[in-house]
């Protein structure tokens, strides 16, 4: 036991004398350490602890998919409508819930407040499971004269108080009391949600009630249908997809719509709540997992080689104690107990460093990932992080004396220390090295074509210009003025123009340029309608947009052909179209004839449009985030298209923000029917939209710097000891008169099977996995033969590089000298 006291006392004294091996061992291996644990922190939660705020037994949520166009799919369900036709055709054995989300202002005390706004049905928390903390139940009846809030607004607003009788917010212009206190709701996933507030209000309406009015024939993204009940009594995606045509043919009156959806393909989902909360982040922690593992595989291979050169230079103490009886296994466990202190101390910092990570995952992650706040470093994570470190140090001893043979050593005692003694030998040294470059290669393949798609998503050309533009916007809150407002006969002088008129003259005091459309280019409320084509009888997805003076110029979006609308069209049957739709409709070589054609969207004489001009297509959106392929039609008025917000965009001087606080007094008694104000940049909604992204290629690049830096740490470790060990011979050479150029030349021809055999199994492996990940995310960018060639002749570079310069830091020594020194 002794021997083994005096090898941990020698190993933490090593830590301190012996820098140039403890110092790589305790950084290298505690960062990579950290990286792992805190994916395996994230997939603790994520996988298997339950989730905080709901009941996830019994759970599922159904969906409806409908392709609207190729690659663009938006879920029937959105209309609360649907789902009570089916609860009704179900029965009451099962629960349902529908919720949808967006994000507001309220005030409370006269001060605004920023909250998630869910519109649910009514029994919604209940059957998610969610806490009722005070008040009454949102089953109760006219749910729709009041509101419920979450926990965290009744906290930090009302101070937790438990009379709710005279408790009220002020929601879209008007005063609702608070009927009851509902626990946060965080376990909730939907496309337009961008940051998970914790301040929450909930609006309600009778599910059953939703039947005695007419579909609205309308679907939008942003909302989820959920059930609870047995596996067994829940409809399955072929019941959802037969009840589809049997509602469809009772329930929409309009020919023209009814044939619209049957016409669309749909496909029906049934899957658990947890699984559909946690998306593709499941399959994403398994590839960070992986990817981490092969980065800590790469780091203890580097590290390995540094080991096994050590201990071949301790070869004739390793002779001494086996000539006096000591045995190779208790040479090992010598070996495993002085390098504790390392390993332990590389623990220490790979744990210290993982709660720093999960400290600010939320900032690297962004909405990738679900559950951020529940993530934490467990006693399961430390144990696991200890686990690995001893497997790791167990490893190591048994690999640093694989070649261990008693004759070897023995000869070792009579060697002089010259040359490369067969004790020496540098197979299992050069196989390390090829798995490390074959996991490089992987890594590095992967990564380049991840930040090559992301790089193209982000930056890709939208067809306009981001000036310093702001939407400015304010909700109709009352159903039926909103109704009137669209419903004219004449667009000029109508009840909206003047109300838009009369909006954007006050706007017009904030000393910017008010453009008088309904939104930017760049947004995530994408309309779309559609048409039936009489010509041809197809039905047509377009993107109606409220053309307006100055819209064009300022955001630098081209006329390509023919002329741009004036406000003289106003009230005319004169449209813009985009190139695309351009093409589509009379050719890919003569599309400039559209111009001056006519378009028709119905049978109705008021239905037929005639094209006067051609613009280039735009994206409302960065692609990666929601794919629209429908073409923009630029009209004068807004007669194709429902108008639910009062809005306007302001284009300010460079330099100049506008703020909501400076606006509020300028547009104070419009109209108390509208709601609260709200501004929104189109820098920043680049910025919000385009974030996950761009981290995510920044992790990615530097996850691939990381790989390519220990590749080279690698390989130049090992030509660096093999130049070293070589050392006799090179200077005998040199001294017969050998050419340094010719010695460079000797030491990379050595290495070069080694670099050949990496990469070619590295390229093999690397394709293989590739296509694995393809399969995995139908999203991921196809297999790039380029950026594969070009990183594999960047790694070959990098590789001859790190074994040239420190085979030349031996070569370019004087001969003699180094004769002398050995």
């Amino acid at each position: 036991m002794r021997i083994y006291i005096n090898a941990f006392k020698q190993g933490i004294a090593r830590i301190f004398t012996l820098p140039r091996l403890s110092l790589p061992l305790i950084t290298t291996l505690g960062l990579t350490l950290a990286a792992v644990l805190t994916v395996v922190s994230v997939a603790n939660v994520l996988l298997f602890k339950p989730l905080p705020d709901i009941n996830e037994k019994d759970l599922y949520q159904v969906e409806l998919s409908m392709e609207l166009n190729e690659g663009f799919n938006v879920p029937f369900f959105s209309d609360p409508r649907r789902v009570a036709s089916l609860k009704k055709h179900y029965g009451d054995e099962l629960s349902w819930g529908h919720v949808s989300a967006s994000d507001t202002q309220v005030e409370v005390g006269g001060t605004a407040i920023t909250v998630m706004q869910y519109n649910a049905v009514s029994g919604s928390p209940e059957t998610l499971g969610l806490a009722l903390l005070q008040g009454l139940g949102t089953d109760a009846g006219n749910t729709e004269e009041g509101v419920w809030i979450s926990e965290s607004l009744w906290k930090s607003s009302y101070a937790s108080t438990t009379d709710l009788s005279k408790q009220t917010v002020r929601l879209e212009g008007r005063e609702f009391p608070i009927l009851g206190v509902i626990e946060n709701f965080t376990s909730i996933s939907l496309e337009n949600i961008d940051d998970q507030l914790t301040e929450q209000v909930w609006r309600f309406r009778d599910l059953d009630k939703t039947l005695e009015t007419p579909d609205s024939i309308a679907m939008s993204m942003g909302s989820m249908t959920f059930v609870r009940g047995t596996f067994d009594a829940i409809p399955k995606a072929k019941d959802l997809e037969t009840w589809f045509v049997d509602y469809v043919n009772s329930d929409i009156a309009i020919d023209q719509a009814r044939q619209f959806l049957l016409s669309k393909p749909v496909s029906g989902e049934l899957t658990s709540y947890r699984d559909a909360f946690i998306g593709d982040s499941q399959r994403l922690v398994f590839l960070l997992l992986t990817a981490m593992v092969c980065l800590l595989t790469m780091a203890c291979l580097n590290l390995l080689n540094m080991f096994i050169a050590h201990y071949q230079s301790r070869t004739k103490e390793f002779s001494i104690q086996i000539c006096m009886g000591s045995s190779v296994a208790k040479l090992r466990g010598l070996i495993f107990t002085e390098n504790m202190p390392m390993f332990l101390m590389a623990t220490v910092l790979g744990l210290i460093t993982t709660g720093w990570l999960i400290k600010i995952l939320p900032t690297l992650a962004g909405d990738n990932l679900p559950l951020l706040d529940q993530i934490s470093l467990t006693t399961g994570s430390v144990s696991i992080g200890f686990a690995i470190i001893l497997f790791i140090n167990l490893i190591f001893a048994a690999i640093a004396l694989l070649n261990v043979d008693k004759k070897a050593l023995t000869e070792s005692l009579n060697s002089s220390g010259k040359g490369t003694p067969a004790q020496q030998k540098q197979t299992i040294n050069k196989l390390l090295m090829v798995i490390q470059l074959t996991l490089a290669c992987v890594l590095l393949t992967s990564a380049i074509a991840s930040v090559k798609d992301s790089y193209q998503q982000v930056y890709s050309d939208l067809g306009y210009s981001m000036p310093n533009a702001y939407e400015v916007s304010m909700q109709f809150s009352d159903e039926e003025w909103a109704a009137s407002l669209n419903d004219f006969e004449q667009y000029r002088g109508s009840e909206l123009q003047q109300l838009r008129r009369d909006f954007t003259q006050r706007l017009s005091a904030t000393g910017g340029e008010i453009i008088d459309t309904t939104t930017l280019p760049l947004t995530a409320n994408v309309l779309m309608n559609a048409f039936p084509d009489p010509d041809t009888g197809d039905t047509m997805m377009v993107r109606p947009m409220l053309w307006a003076p100055g819209l064009l110029s300022t955001f630098e979006i081209d006329v390509l052909a023919g002329r741009n609308l004036t406000p003289e069209d106003v009230d005319l049957p004169n449209i813009l179209i985009t190139k695309s739709f351009a093409m589509e409709r009379v050719g890919d070589s003569n599309w400039e004839n559209a111009v001056n054609t006519e378009l028709k969207m119905g049978q109705e004489e008021s239905d037929i449009f005639t094209i006067v001009g051609i613009v280039e297509d735009i994206n409302p959106l960065p692609s990666g985030t929601i794919f629209v392929d429908a073409p923009e039609i630029y009209f004068s008025a807004p007669v194709a298209m429902t108008i639910n917000q009062l809005s306007a965009v302001v284009l300010m001087p460079e330099g100049e923000q506008l703020d909501l606080e400076k606006l509020v007094p300028l547009v104070k008694g419009v109209d108390p029917r509208l709601g609260e104000l709200q501004v929104a940049s189109m820098q920043q909604r680049w910025q919000s939209v385009t974030q996950a992204t761009r981290l995510n290629m920044y992790v990615v690049m530097g996850l691939a710097a990381l790989t390519l830096t220990l590749a080279a740490i690698g390989v130049s470790g090992l030509s660096q000891m093999t130049a070293g060990q070589k050392r006799y011979e090179l200077a005998v050479r040199m001294a017969t008169g050998a050419k340094q150029r010719a010695l460079l030349t000797l030491l990379l021809r050595d290495s070069v099977w080694m670099l050949v055999i990496g990469l070619g199994l590295g390229l093999a492996a690397a394709v293989t996995a590739y296509q694995y990940l393809l399969n995995m995310f139908e999203t991921a960018p196809a297999f790039d033969w380029t950026a594969t060639a070009g990183i594999n002749f960047l790694l070959a570079a990098v590789m001859i590089l790190s074994i040239a310069i420190p085979g030349w830091a031996v070569i370019r020594k004087d001969p003699m000298r180094a004769l002398r020194e050995l």
